[in-house]
């Protein structure tokens, strides 16, 4: 399975939005993390929970 690197997206009032880790309930960074893709983190990029970043050179944990 490969890695992506997600952030929530941006709301309104410089915020973001909440996105939990299925695995450990832990909030997404804001600064976003590398995540295994999975059907969870894909449902959340189709609803506009999270956007994937491309990180230019860096490799995935």
């Amino acid at each position: 399975m490969d890695n992506i690197f997600l952030k929530p997206a941006p709301i309104a009032a410089d915020g973001v939005v909440l996105v939990r880790d299925p695995q450990t309930g832990v909030p997404l960074a804001a600064s976003g993390e590398w995540k295994a893709r999975s059907q969870y983190w894909t449902r959340r990029l189709r609803d506009g929970d999270v956007i994937e970043v491309q990180r230019g050179g860096e490799e995935p944990p």
